[in-house]
């Protein structure tokens, strides 16, 4: 099976997903047309691990552009000249506008395109962008990842895709090269990829939602909140908020590197899914309403971290940046 690398990839969406993904391609020597009409932009916002601030940023882009990348001065130019297209965009609002508008992919681009979506989108969009590419001979794949910043940085994501099987089998080398082969998953026709990954983020906000509950209220009982995660963590209440999010993230004082209006989307895409089916989406609506009342007071771009602080207030106690050393 090739490797892809005689191909020619487009990537639009330099945020803090998106640009270490595009960086992990560049430095596996693939050939890639990089955004750089919206350089200003990108360098002041999306940091991570990899590119912490704007400077590094900066830097990043300077070495992609010296070390393969392609620098594309208009959208039109790197859809035009891009055999695979790499989206990891915000929502699916901005699939649509690339896919639909000015310049976009259905004025632009060549049958045989394939588009690789890794935007956390909804899938209702996703299956009528789809079915709208597929009588211009483009293809798409449904592609959103799991394993935040560091995995994208690391290319160790998981990967779980949408569309029809021999696309998937097509583009797997380079999924595998962005994520973890063993993590790189078909799931079905398009919007399955879509549907797993927000029913993933929906847990992910359940459990993160529910572990800073009951860590605040065993500390304000007077119970160490250290030995209550270790506990939680190694009995049946376990989950990745106690085993990883808490000791790595929480007690350290960092940031969770995730918004509060990106993690409001993904669970109200659940719950909107889930309605649609007729099924009631309980500890879903109770989430989205615990979400809403950080965001009513911090805005869509605060970080998650303000559900813990939420919690911290209500309680009366501290749980971001505690010392360990007793």
């Amino acid at each position: 099976m090739s490797d892809l690398k005689d191909k020619k990839f487009g990537f639009l969406g330099w945020g803090a997903i998106g640009f270490p993904i595009c960086h992990g391609l560049v430095k596996s020597g693939y050939t890639v047309y990089l955004p750089v009409y919206r350089r200003k932009s990108a360098q002041r916002h999306g940091f991570s691990g990899l590119v912490p601030d704007e400077k590094s940023k900066t830097e990043a882009i300077d070495w992609m552009l010296g070390n393969g990348g392609i620098a594309a001065a208009s959208q039109r130019e790197l859809l035009e000249n891009s055999d695979i297209l790499v989206f990891s965009l915000p929502k699916s609002q901005q699939v649509e506008e690339v896919v639909l508008g000015k310049d976009g992919v259905m004025e632009v681009c060549k049958p045989g395109t394939i588009i690789i979506d890794m935007t956390s989108a909804d899938a209702v969009s996703t299956k009528k962008l789809a079915a709208l590419l597929e009588k211009k001979g483009i293809e798409l794949l449904d592609a959103p990842v799991s394993g935040g910043t560091s995995g994208a940085a690391a290319q160790t994501l998981t990967i779980m895709c949408g569309g029809k099987e021999d696309t998937f089998l097509a583009v797997k080398p380079v999924l595998d090269v962005m994520g973890a082969p063993d993590k790189v998953t078909y799931m079905g026709p398009n919007g399955s990829g879509d549907m797993i990954k927000c029913a993933n983020n929906f847990l992910s906000a359940c459990c993160a939602a529910a572990t800073t509950e009951a860590v605040a209220v065993c500390a304000k009982a007077g119970i160490d909140p250290h030995l209550a995660v270790q506990v939680i963590g190694t009995s049946g209440g376990t989950n990745h908020a106690a085993t990883m999010k808490f000791p790595n993230i929480v007690f350290p004082g960092k940031n969770w590197n995730f918004s509060l209006g990106l993690m409001s989307k993904d669970v109200g895409l659940f719950n909107s899914a889930s309605k649609d089916m007729g099924i009631p989406s309980l500890f879903g609506n109770l989430t989205a309403q615990i979400l809403a009342i950080p965001k009513a007071e911090e805005g869509d771009d605060a970080d998650c971290i303000q559900v813990q602080k939420l919690y911290e207030r209500w309680a009366k106690v501290e749980l971001c940046g505690i010392d360990n050393e007793k």
